[in-house]
């Protein structure tokens, strides 16, 4: 079969797959996976079980490969900016928001009360790594825990915003949450600065 031939088949997957997904995050905002079935998902995505077990085995094997998708596309999108990020971090945090903007019902669902902690941790040890690499590059001579407690606040503040902007409907465009997010981490590198020069006093 030749490569044209097989285009309209993988169309035809991925909008099955984009149907599946978006259906499964409708049914994760209002109750917990475990008690999501099979059938409930086909029903409500309007595709038969069949179709459905071509591409996943149950509802675990399938909300694990969306999030396995969705940490490799977060990871491809840090990867794309230098790791001594010794300028604005805007740049980063709006790509990474308008990701979110175009992925925003299964986010919402996994920042949720029924989301998934332990896709959570990874997405932040993904952007702590990126952000210690930093801020050791650019103050190389303050206390690595102090970098570490700095990542750790400012990330949960990060996430604790992109929830109130999901949540709210995401009046505020990427760009503009970007600057209130980078205002936010402006503020608080003072409290890096001032550090720094106390240890360059001492």
């Amino acid at each position: 079969m030749s490569s044209r031939q097989k285009k309209p088949v993988d169309r035809r997957i991925r909008k099955t797959k984009r149907i599946l997904k978006e259906s499964l995050a409708t049914l994760l905002l209002e109750k917990k996976r475990n008690n999501i079935t099979v059938q409930e998902l086909v029903n409500l995505a309007d595709i038969n079980r069949g179709t459905f077990y071509l591409h996943y085995r149950d509802i675990h094997d399938m909300l694990s490969q969306i999030e396995a998708e969705m940490l490799e596309e977060l990871e491809e999108i840090t990867q794309r900016f230098p790791l001594a990020m010794t300028d604005t971090p805007k740049p980063y945090i709006q790509d990474m928001l308008q990701y979110i903007a175009d992925n925003h019902t299964f986010c919402k669902m996994l920042l949720g009360p029924y989301g998934d902690m332990a896709f959570v941790e990874k997405l932040k040890k993904l952007v702590e790594e990126r952000c210690l690499y930093s801020l050791m590059k650019t103050w190389p001579e303050n206390d690595a825990q102090r970098y570490r407690y700095f990542a750790s606040y400012t990330i949960a503040g990060c996430i604790g915003l992109i929830q109130a902007w999901l949540d709210g409907g995401m009046e505020a465009s990427p760009q503009e949450l970007a600057e209130v997010a980078e205002d936010m981490i402006q503020n608080g590198i003072e409290f890096l600065h001032r550090d720094a020069r106390k240890g360059s006093e001492r």
